[in-house]
C-alpha cells in the first residue's frame, strides 16, 4: 500500500477511534479531548506533505479545530473533524476524492 494511503489510514483511525469518540461522549472529558485532538493534529502535522493538495486543507481544517476547541465548541469540532474523516478514509482509498 502507498505511503499516502498508509498514513492516511493511520490519522483516519486515531480520528474516529479516538477524537470523535472523545467528542460524543457526555460529559466530555476535557483531558482525553486534548490528548485526542492533540494526536490528530500531530500526525495531520507530519503527514500532510505526503497527501499533495490535499494536506494544506487538512492543516487548515486542523487549525480551524483547535480554535473551535479553545472556544469550547464542540458540536462544531465534531462536524469538522468528520468532514476531516471523510477526506482521509478517501485518501486511503485511494481516491482524491475530488
Amino acid at each position: 500500500m502507498p505511503v499516502v494511503q498508509v498514513t492516511a489510514w493511520d490519522t483516519f483511525l486515531v480520528l474516529t477511534r479516538g477524537l470523535l469518540p472523545a467528542l460524543a461522549a457526555r460529559p466530555t472529558d476535557a483531558e482525553v479531548l486534548k490528548t485526542q485532538l492533540g494526536r490528530v493534529e500531530i500526525r495531520v502535522a507530519r503527514y500532510a506533505p505526503l497527501w499533495g493538495a490535499h494536506g494544506p486543507m487538512l492543516e487548515a481544517a486542523l487549525r480551524t479545530g483547535v480554535l473551535l476547541y479553545q472556544d469550547g465548541d464542540h458540536d462544531a469540532l465534531a462536524d469538522l473533524m468528520q468532514g476531516v474523516a471523510d477526506r482521509l478514509y478517501l485518501l486511503s482509498a485511494g481516491t482524491s476524492g475530488a
